[in-house]
């Protein structure tokens, strides 16, 4: 009888049987309706080392819920209705997202429908028990590349003062530098954003097990996210004193990332072992009600409700998908009008010197592109260009703004791009302004996108545009426009001509792409 007794014990009272089954229900019924989200996440935990850490989260989560057991057994789930507006919010949010491909919004809103679901058939009590659980899942997202860049600059930035303060000339340009004794390069791999995603989910995790209180529980996950972040420039410092020591034998090759991953293990494990001694601990709970106590007898009203808050749900649930299939059918028509060949407006005419080497950014998908080299008798030789790709339905053909499109180009290794900072011209538009390099090259590039009718030099606000435009109807066609110079390591001398050129061209660009789009 014990072991029947205890067997009871680990089974939910009956009256979270229905409740259960309806979460059961829509649970399964998301998982197949966005899939693509879901499976995308998985896609991206098995190729990618920075986010492995993904296919822990759901099971952790699972363990945190089990180790609730005793709270949630002592409640009687209600359906709360109300979960109803925050997931026809994450519908529409992923709605949005996928008509403009933004995959990571389209993972969050997968991933936060799991605790609306939760909320709509259990209710507010059990949500408010299991709330660091579901929100642990977001640590499932694969998120954080954004990070890569700046994490890169900080990498340099660090080991090049250290490097100084050790007394040893460096010379920098960059994201390279060198020592007497040999070259060094911040690639992605040492910009650290691994260690800093790994460090933020597990310390997130060692704080709520570890501590109670609030106070606590953020200064320790702040060390977290600062922890790691020093310790790879450390890292990055020390492999480069290792190798200019041992004449570049040593941590110059594949055993300097091996040195780095047990540095970290070392960083982190001494940063764990120091919050273990201000540790909180609770009085134990009950693992599980008492067997024998009565429960609430589940009315037909509740059922009731329970039936109809789980119809409403799987409407909510499949109405995202089923919009976002019916506006991707829709044929928005081939690009036409753009033209061909370079923008010469008013003084500025196709050079006569045709030594001057094609150059265009590296964006790719465009539905039509245009541009070339210009240049004034009156410039001094100073060649200036623009460059237009123009986009419609990048859901079905690539998106313009994304991972894949850099303006050096992902499939260029010998180019490399630095960002100088943004200019505004004096019609008030803003350009972003960057220096390439590439085999024998130097040009100064300015980079802005068009969108509606708009200009903007946020891929955010291109997104967002886009997205409500084809939430109301309307097409999602967007442009890259690129103003360029090339020069011989003075980006001052040219910068001039490029500016005036811009402000020139601006206007006539606008009123072309403005007839694109209504053609």
């Amino acid at each position: 009888m014990n072991g029947v007794t205890a067997i009871r014990g680990m089974l939910p009272a009956r009256n979270w049987w229905w409740p259960l089954a309806a979460l059961v229900l829509l649970l399964a019924a998301t998982l197949v309706l966005f899939q693509t989200s879901y499976l995308s996440m998985v896609e991206t935990w098995s190729r990618s080392e920075t986010f492995t850490h993904g296919f822990l989260i759901a099971p952790i989560a699972l363990f945190l819920v089990w180790l609730k057991r005793g709270e949630l057994v002592a409640l009687a789930p209600e359906p709360n209705q109300l979960a109803l507006i925050p997931l026809a919010l994450l519908g529409l949010a992923w709605v949005m997202a996928e008509l403009v491909d933004v995959t990571s919004v389209r993972q969050f809103a997968a991933t936060l429908m799991i605790p609306a679901l939760v909320w709509l058939t259990l209710g507010t009590a059990v949500v408010r028990v299991l709330q660091f659980p579901l929100a642990y899942l977001l640590f499932a997202v694969p998120f954080g590349n954004f990070l890569v860049e700046p994490l890169m600059d900080f990498t340099a930035d660090f080991t090049v003062y250290a490097v100084q303060l050790t007394g040893i000339p460096i010379y920098r340009d960059g994201l390279q530098f060198e020592l007497p004794t040999g070259s060094w390069s911040v690639v992605e791999a040492c910009s650290g954003v691994r260690y800093l995603i790994a460090s933020v989910a597990l310390g997130t995790l060692y704080a709520y097990i570890m501590y109670r209180s609030l106070w606590r529980r953020l200064v320790f996950v702040s060390l977290a996210i600062l922890v790691p972040i020093l310790a790879n420039g450390l890292r990055a410092y020390m492999i480069v004193m290792i190798g200019h020591l041992s004449g570049m034998e040593y941590a110059a090759g594949v055993d300097h990332l091996i040195y780095g991953w047990i540095f970290f293990g070392l960083v982190i494990f001494l940063m764990f072992w120091i919050g273990t001694l201000w540790r909180e601990d609770d009085p134990p709970a009950p693992d599980h009600a008492d067997p024998n106590a009565p429960v609430p007898a589940t009315s037909s009203p509740r059922l009731g409700r329970l039936a109809r808050a789980t119809l409403l749900g799987v409407l909510v649930v499949a109405a995202a998908p089923a919009y976002s299939e019916w506006m991707n059918q829709r044929d928005l028509g081939q690009v036409a009008g753009l033209g061909d060949g370079a923008f010469a407006v008013g003084e500025w005419q196709s050079p006569a010197d045709e030594t001057l080497e094609d150059w265009r950014p590296g964006y790719h998908y465009a539905r039509a592109e245009r541009g070339g080299w210009v240049s004034r008798t009156s410039a001094e030789g100073v060649a200036v260009g623009a460059h237009v790709a123009y986009y419609r339905q990048q859901h079905r053909y690539g998106s313009m703004v994304g991972w894949d499109n850099t303006l050096a180009g992902r499939d260029r290794s010998d180019w490399s791009q630095r960002r100088l900072g943004s200019l505004t011209l004096d019609d008030g538009v803003r350009v972003e302004r960057f220096r390439l390099r590439g085999p024998g090259r130097e040009l100064l590039v300015w980079r802005l996108y068009w969108v509606g009718g708009a200009l903007t030099t946020s891929p955010h606000e291109v997104k967002v545009r886009e997205a409500l435009q084809r939430l109301l109807g309307g097409r999602d066609d967007a442009a890259l426009l690129v103003f360029y110079a090339e020069h011989d390591g003075n980006p001052d001398r040219v910068e001039t001509e490029l500016r005036r050129y811009a402000e020139r061209t601006l206007p006539t660009l606008r009123e072309h792409l403005d007839q694109v789009y209504t053609q």
